[in-house]
């Protein structure tokens, strides 16, 4: 009996499926610490003006960092085997991806801080945080090809073959 296709069916894109559970298993931290607060606490006073430019502040330096670290890797040696070359942009891909989604999560923790360190605790601040850090996951933190293409320009800045979006199923 034969695989049925899927967007997982291909022997190449079997290496995406464990930084996909990665990615998610690290974002899932921002959603259940939103959710818990709010349950915990339900009361929503108007959240303190610190608060709100410290979750806005940590929103703009999230996005920053993932535009200027979050996808910063070393370019790949000329002549390396296409073995080692797909086997050290995965490595890449996987570490980057997981910073990005821990930048991308930032916020929502910064809020989560907020909401009990400024008087009066409020978990509005979530509400400011939780759609802009949603926003950066799904733009940066998931893999995909957009993000994949990203880590690849930087693998191959030298010229080198990285052979990435073929290892992760995406060409």
């Amino acid at each position: 009996m034969s695989t049925p296709p899927g967007p997982f069916a291909s022997p190449e894109s079997a290496a995406l499926r464990p930084i996909q559970m990665v990615s998610v298993a690290v974002g899932m931290g921002a959603l259940m610490l939103s959710a818990v607060r709010i349950l915990v606490d339900p009361s929503a006073p108007l959240p303190s003006p610190w608060a709100v430019g410290i979750v806005l502040a940590t929103l703009v330096g999230s996005a920053t960092l993932i535009r200027y670290v979050g996808y910063a890797v070393p370019a790949l040696p000329h002549g390396l085997p296409r073995e080692n070359a797909e086997a050290t942009s995965l490595r890449y891909f996987t570490s980057t991806t997981t910073l990005r989604t821990a930048l991308a999560e930032a916020p929502v923790l910064v809020a989560f801080a907020c909401s009990f360190v400024f008087t009066p605790h409020s978990w509005l601040t979530l509400l400011i945080a939780l759609p802009g850090g949603l926003a950066l996951f799904w733009v940066h933190g998931w893999p995909s090809p957009r993000t994949a293409a990203a880590v690849e320009a930087g693998l191959e800045a030298d010229g080198a073959e990285s052979w990435l979006s073929e290892a992760l199923g995406f060409r």
